[in-house]
């Protein structure tokens, strides 16, 4: 974040929580790795954004969309592990932010960032509500969507009193499952089609160029989300220096992978002069019904109970994210101190996560009351809001890395300036492709969706603020927003 790095390991906790030797972290790298992995929610990528890039995107050229999207990432990723290594992150992109532009831009990123989890967590919440609705409605279970949504509420204020540890072995059952099923569709589609389920011409430059593009970068930059992820856990990572980076280079080459054969395969089973036509009329069923097809009536009920354990997971990782951006900032005076509070003994966000929560089931409260729609009306808002608000940051940081690096004089290399670029520049273009394509994203062409983007740049503009009236404040006390430390870079 924008503030100074803390001097030392009780700077972050309040006092009632400190101790002069904190327990070591739990996490290991395949920790991390489920917690990246169930924020990209590898079977919601297959059954909700695959169609939705079928119909709005590219056609059958998406599976590229996937494949760019997962380039520039990992050329971001290689950016933000280079940069955290030399600098204290464990704000995340805030603090890789502060590193490279200074505590005002590194203020309004965390202040973005934070936003963002929590409005993607949000997001999850209204589409468990609606998506699990649905599911039982059919198999004739009549709860209201927000019964669903709260019932993930209560698993995420459960799992925030404890250390992250607790949720990735829950994600560890979660992700499995559902990385499982769409292994086995994809395995089905292979042993029931063979070769045609591989038609090469999906990454004909025609076809990967046809369409609607924008929306194409949506989806796959959307199915991305969670990057970061490894970064935010520095501290409850066992061997942080080595598992971080490990984790994140492995998430995002798993992700990628698994996105690009899954839509080639998808596309080969329904083939690719029908694809299209086909996610057009099925829409959110399409996988649904390729699964009944493929596989069978047993494989449709995992498959329609898994999608909805994926959302639950993925709320988890983004609620567990958006809560250790609040907890950061607090105990650097940048929201109320109370919020900075740990567990004595998980060192786990308590109350931050549990604040997040409380505020977030009386939101779900008020739309239930208002008899909102779950999926048009919040689930896609939100969606948007998130997306634009992660893929604005990765912009912002994969900048900051460069002018860091140049600022030290570091030789040139990949992971100091070729890599950052690249990325830096596929965010920037994929941010503008999301405002101009927002409606899309939303769902919702009204004047209110359209100017939802406008939180996130009153977020940023807000870091700013806050960092100027600080340092203009006589006896700033240190590690107040906006002081700097001796030896800090930053004037």
């Amino acid at each position: 974040m924008s503030l100074p790095p803390p001097a030392g390991p009780t700077d972050t906790r309040t006092a009632d929580t400190a101790d002069p030797a904190p327990p070591r972290g739990r996490l290991g790298t395949h920790h991390l790795v489920l917690l990246i992995v169930a924020a990209a929610a590898p079977l919601g990528v297959a059954i909700g954004n695959l169609p939705a890039g079928l119909i709005l995107g590219n056609g059958i050229g998406l599976p590229t969309a996937f494949l760019a999207a997962a380039a520039v990432v990992a050329c971001m990723a290689t950016g933000f592990v280079r940069l955290a290594r030399e600098v204290p992150a464990e704000g995340g992109f805030a603090d890789l932010a502060r590193a490279g532009l200074g505590p005002g831009a590194g203020l309004g990123v965390a202040y973005l960032t934070g936003l963002a989890y929590w409005t993607g967590s949000l997001a999850l919440a209204a589409a468990l509500g609606y998506f699990a609705g649905l599911i039982g409605t059919a198999y004739g279970v009549g709860l209201p969507w927000w019964a669903y949504s709260f019932a993930g509420f209560a698993l995420v204020l459960l799992l925030g009193r404890r250390a992250a540890d607790l949720s990735a072995r829950m994600l560890l059952v979660l992700v499995a499952a559902e990385i499982g099923a769409v292994l086995l569709l994809d395995a089905a589609i292979i042993v029931n089609h063979g070769w045609n389920a591989f038609p090469l011409d999906v990454f004909s430059p025609e076809n990967a160029l046809s369409g609607n593009l924008g929306p194409a970068v949506l989806v796959g930059f959307t199915s991305f989300i969670g990057v970061e992820s490894a970064i935010l856990y520095t501290r409850e990572a066992r061997d942080p220096a080595r598992s971080v980076p490990r984790a994140t280079y492995t998430a995002v080459a798993a992700a990628g992978l698994l996105y690009v054969l899954t839509a080639w395969l998808v596309i080969g089973a329904l083939g690719t002069g029908e694809a299209v036509a086909a996610a057009a009329e099925a829409e959110g069923d399409l996988v649904f019904g390729l699964a009944l097809g493929e596989v069978g009536d047993t494989f449709l009920v995992l498959t329609q109970v898994f999608f909805v354990t994926s959302l639950l997971a993925c709320f988890v990782a983004l609620h567990n994210a958006g809560a250790r951006y609040v907890q950061t900032l607090a105990s650097r005076s940048a929201l109320p101190r109370r919020l900075g509070r740990l567990h004595p003994r998980y060192l786990a966000p308590t109350t931050a996560s549990t604040v997040l929560a409380v505020v977030g089931a009386a939101l779900f409260l008020a739309f239930a009351v208002a008899g909102a729609d779950p999926y048009i009306g919040l689930a896609t808002s939100l969606t948007g809001l998130f997306t634009l608000g992660i893929v604005a940051a990765q912009a912002i940081v994969s900048i900051a890395v460069v002018v860091h690096f140049r600022r030290r004089r570091a030789p040139l290399a990949w992971s100091t300036l070729v890599a950052p670029v690249l990325g830096g520049g596929g965010a920037v273009l994929a941010s503008v492709a999301i405002v101009a394509n927002y409606p899309v994203l939303t769902g919702s062409d009204s004047a209110a969706a359209r100017a939802l983007p406008i939180v996130l740049l009153a977020a940023v503009a807000a870091g700013f603020a806050v960092h100027a009236f600080t340092a203009s404040r006589p006896g700033s006390p240190p590690g107040a927003p906006g002081t700097e430390e001796e030896g800090d870079p930053h004037p």
